[in-house]
């Protein structure tokens, strides 16, 4: 499950692109902006409405663009809520080893599945698995923007390995 203030902060990064029409088709895909949102969605309704969303945020470019895009985009808006603020100004304080450490409980405040695994490889260089990855650009984009949020200078991540069990992403940045 997807929780609301993921799914808040989801529509916070599509907020320019939320048309008249882009909210009937969002109610469509099973998130009802004209009411409240519910506290928690199914996986199955957060893939389609991010995947409808990539195209609202880049529509001439390529699916993968889009999606790390929209990943960026996403820490954008989950930064506005309170879950989020308080999560990234604690990866400020921690800085990127220490926050990468804590990915797990990262993405838990946003669903009820993601576990994480770290592989140190060097001061500043390691490799994060994260499971139940669906479409990985869009996580590399949120562990650009996220791991950035850490003053992380150079960061890099790139997708090294990707399955029905999950994503390993190498996360590297200047000690």
């Amino acid at each position: 499950m997807m929780f609301s203030q993921a799914v808040d902060g989801l529509v916070r990064a599509l907020r320019p692109k939320l048309t008249e029409a882009a909210k009937d088709e969002l109610r469509t895909l099973g998130i009802d902006l004209r009411k409240p949102l519910e506290p928690a969605y199914p996986l199955t309704v957060w893939m389609q409405v991010i995947r409808y969303g990539a195209g609202l945020i880049a529509p001439d470019r390529p699916e993968a663009e889009q999606m790390e895009e929209l990943g960026r985009r996403f820490i954008d808006g989950y930064e506005e809520t309170m879950m989020g603020k308080a999560l990234l100004a604690t990866m400020r304080l921690l800085g990127p080893r220490r926050g990468l450490e804590r990915m797990s409980r990262n993405f838990r405040t946003g669903n009820n599945y993601t576990e994480t695994r770290l592989e140190a490889k060097s001061e500043s260089a390691y490799e994060l698995w994260l499971s139940a990855v669906r479409v990985p650009t869009f996580y590399r984009g949120m562990l650009l923007a996220g791991v950035g949020r850490t003053n992380a200078k150079n960061l890099d991540v790139q997708l090294l390995n990707h399955d029905e069990a999950g994503a390993t992403f190498s996360v590297t940045w200047d000690p």
